[in-house]
């Protein structure tokens, strides 16, 4: 699908997007929140089928003409993000973003 979507996209074009690592089935999270997560995709009618380690995630980008520019890691979510936050919030457990950008 992404190979397919940037076919005809110029090169140094980019896209951000977010995966689930592969402890996804496993990880209950806070307050069982993950595990909640998976349960209410699959309610939905949209269950979550697939997750990856970073590698396999850049090995399908490379296949498609992609590297990765970034990569936030779950701790690195909350570092950026939630680290002075007073509230319960905080990055997903499972959760990593991705920049991508075409060679």
């Amino acid at each position: 699908m992404i190979k397919d979507l940037f076919a005809g996209i110029p090169e140094g074009s980019s896209i951000v997007f977010d995966f689930a690592d592969e402890t996804l089935f496993q990880e209950k999270g806070v307050s069982n929140r993950v595990e909640n997560m998976v349960k209410m995709a699959s309610a939905s009618g949209e269950p979550m089928k697939s997750a990856f380690t970073y590698i396999e995630i850049e090995r399908m980008l490379e296949k498609s003409g992609l590297l990765i520019y970034e990569h936030l890691t779950p701790d690195s979510i909350n570092e950026l993000y939630f680290k002075n936050r007073t509230d319960y919030l905080s990055a997903f457990e499972t959760i990593h973003f991705v920049h991508a950008v075409k060679r």
